[in-house]
């Protein structure tokens, strides 16, 4: 037996009967384990989808040969040589070497393919160009550009509009035309399947909150002197505050920082700025006195009974007593709105910013009082601490011991938020301040996150819904909030929706499918004409949405047009649609689907197929998995009215999309999309059957959530 000699080995064992043992270790050959195909395949396309990664994001070598020279970064060339590596190793090590054309690609199989990127097809040889090139077939009809890897063994398809076709099964085929750099055809065609991602669309869900900021930008602007609450007011501009000290002081200071200007030097309460901003109404000496800015003048209100509170409701001052809540009438005389309970210790401890509602507290407990009914609602139990009104006045913020709730004006508790000191932006985002730290988020409770530490009791937003004012260590502080990521809109709500229903239904879950229909959802779905959960061959494989547009508002209502695609093996066979109405549920706030309908299953294949409708009230557009013959888009594509009459529009086509401009769709009315079968796709093909698509005219109100938001204006009053 041959002998290797380690002369390090040698000098560690210096045992001649180790050293035997060691060197017949040395010579013995452990044969591998044999490689069956399927892990051959399996491994080769892992490699591949890694080299692809590393390319992706950066001007790799198909990059270089569409984009200015000069670009290309060193990670795309290792993704390159990766690809390289494994064509070799596996020609190797697939039967028939190189005798046999192997061709794949990374993305063969996929089902959620980005949009923006060529289609790799590697070979297992160096390939001749031109007849490869000529026998690529793609499906649906696209026009494609070629581009080489050095080796002629990677060849990049790139649709010539830049991006593939969203929601899209594309087929990708090489003919057996094509030959390797020595002239040897491929057997038989070859064909890469896969299918691509939605068409790009902002998030439902809002955006994690950002890290805390260690500084709000804090700073002080004045001594309370020893007042025990916050009673403060804005200005309209939020540019100054006014408060009330613990000597009743009734003062202004800048909120940049600034000597305080006394306005009453003692005996002031519950200062209260009128919705349009110009007036500032405070109590003094059992009357109320009413600063007008412009003119600098105090004008006296001798009311009665004698106010405890004063408040606006539109232009005219309204107050509280004693025994109920009073105006001044046509006349001049008080008038009163609503009476107050005669038992008990009944104090008004705010008035709405709209002036419709009250708040007292009555021995431990906390009402709200409806002023044009006379009608109160207790708010939640014994204790309960008022905190402040949203910016319309429609809901109320009130504390416990364990938590901030959000209340309706009827009492009901629409959110629970962490305890604190609260207050309500007119940009709906809701602060929450305490002994250690404040807090951000919104009224339903997403994006809470913590901004800053430190002391922040009784946290006053201003009207532009950045600043805010606070108490610390007994002085007025201010500071500014980061904005809020932006909150979903009604569209997003419902769109989260008709997504998790149609997970459910393609999972085969029909109990959590259900929980997303309302009474007449469920009758629709259990009557026979509609399948909650699909079922036989071919089967439910996926679902995109073709369109969607919010159709009213109070309650908030959308209306989805979903596609269910049907696969055979791995091919997608056939299509059909199912139009969705949601209406936003009262109490949960949820939508829920509320009515149901289904069209008839269309064949694929067989010419250019639409795949997304954008509707806005002056232009629709209309994308195509297909690149189109621009020559056959007049008249083939058009919006009726409810008549059944042809809108006015004019038609102009681009990158597989037909836009129908200078349209005046109204908000609510019935449109029907048309596409005829005189449109053809670039390789001649027309479309099989007329293709319509029911429309509704686009809210207004599309792109904003229904809350409520009114114009900036303070409270009338917090505290005090």
């Amino acid at each position: 037996m041959n002998s290797y000699h380690d002369p390090e080995l040698e000098d560690v064992l210096q045992d001649g009967e180790l050293q035997r043992i060691a060197s017949m270790l040395s010579s013995a050959h452990t044969p591998e384990p044999p490689l069956d195909d399927a892990f051959r395949t399996g491994l080769r396309r892992q490699l591949m989808k890694e080299a692809w990664a590393m390319s992706e994001g950066r001007n790799s070598w198909w990059r270089r040969a569409l984009a200015p020279p000069g670009l290309a970064w060193a990670g795309a060339a290792a993704g390159v040589v990766l690809i390289a590596s494994v064509v070799v190793w596996t020609s190797l090590s697939q039967p028939g070497g190189l005798q046999q054309v192997v061709v794949q690609s990374p993305v063969d199989g996929d089902r959620s393919v980005a949009l923006a990127q060529p289609i790799l097809v590697a070979f297992n040889q160096p390939m001749d160009r031109k007849t490869t090139q000529d026998a690529v077939q793609i499906a649906p009809a696209t026009n494609v550009t070629f581009s080489w890897d050095s080796g002629s063994r990677t060849l990049a398809v790139q649709p010539t509009g830049g991006t593939l076709a969203p929601n899209t099964q594309y087929q990708v085929t090489i003919g057996p035309g094509a030959k390797t750099a020595s002239g040897k055809p491929l057997s038989t065609a070859q064909t890469i399947t896969f299918v691509t991602q939605p068409k790009a669309t902002p998030p439902a869900t809002p955006t994690p909150r950002p890290t805390p900021t260690p500084s709000l930008g804090e700073r002080p602007l004045a001594t309370l002197a020893g007042a025990s609450s916050l009673s403060a007011q804005w200005s309209s501009d939020s540019s100054s505050i006014y408060f009330v000290d613990g000597q009743g002081a009734l003062k202004v200071v800048p909120a940049k920082g600034g000597v305080a200007t006394i306005i009453a030097p003692d005996g002031a309460a519950s200062p209260s700025i009128s919705p349009t901003g110009d007036r500032l109404a405070y109590i003094r000496a059992g009357k109320i006195e009413v600063l007008t800015f412009a003119s600098g003048m105090t004008d006296e209100l001798v009311v009665t009974p004698a106010p405890t509170l004063v408040g606006w409701t539109k232009e005219k001052v309204i107050w509280a007593a004693a025994d109920g809540v009073y105006t001044k009438g046509g006349d001049g005389r008080s008038q009163q709105l609503a009476p107050l309970p005669s038992a008990g210790a009944v104090t008004v401890v705010s008035i709405a910013p709209d002036g419709a509602h009250a708040v007292y507290r009555q021995d431990q407990n906390l009402f709200v009082l409806d002023l044009g009914t006379g009608k109160s609602v207790q708010l939640g139990q014994a204790n309960a601490a008022f905190q402040g009104w949203s910016p319309g006045g429609s809901e109320l913020l009130y504390a416990t011991t364990d938590n901030v709730l959000i209340a309706n004006t009827q009492g009901a508790t629409q959110a629970t938020l962490p305890a604190g000191d609260a207050s309500w932006s007119s940009q709906d985002a809701i602060l929450i301040g305490g002994d250690t730290d404040i807090f951000q988020g919104r009224p339903d409770a997403s994006n809470l996150g913590r901004l800053a530490s430190g002391t922040f009791h009784s946290p006053l937003w201003a009207p532009n819904g950045t600043s805010f004012a606070f108490v610390r260590g007994g002085a007025l502080w201010t500071a500014t909030a980061p904005t809020l990521p932006p909150e979903p809109t009604p569209l997003d709500d419902a769109t989260t929706v008709v997504n998790n229903f149609m997970q459910a239904r393609l999972n085969s879950q029909s109990d959590q499918a259900n929980a997303f229909l309302d009474d007449n959802g469920k009758a629709a779905y259990a009557g026979g004409g509609l399948s909650l959960v699909v079922k036989g061959d071919p089967h439910f494989s996926r679902f995109y949405i073709l369109t969607s547009e919010i159709t009213g508002s109070q309650p908030d209502t959308a209306r989805f047009v979903v596609r269910l695609v049907l696969t055979r093996g791995k091919i997608d066979v056939s299509d059909y649609e199912e139009t969705l109405s949601l209406v936003r549920e009262a109490t949960s706030k949820q939508f829920l689907i509320d009515q149901a309908s289904s069209g008839s299953h269309r064949a694929l294949g067989k010419g250019a197929e639409v795949v997304n409708v954008d509707v806005e009230s002056d232009t629709v557009k209309v994308t195509f998995d297909s690149d189109l013959d621009p020559t056959t888009i007049t008249d083939a594509v058009m919006i009726l009215d409810s008549k059944g009459k042809q809108l006015d529009a004019t038609a102009s086509y681009a990158n597989r999309t037909v836009t129908l401009s200078g349209l005046n769709l109204k908000d609510g009315a019935q449109y029907r999309l048309v596409v005829l079968t005189k449109l053809r796709d670039v390789l001649g093909q027309n479309v099989a059957a007329e293709y319509d698509l029911d429309v509704v005219g686009p809210s207004s109100k599309k792109h904003i959530n229904h809350k409520d938001v009114a114009t900036p204006s303070p409270s009338p009053s917090m505290g005090g």
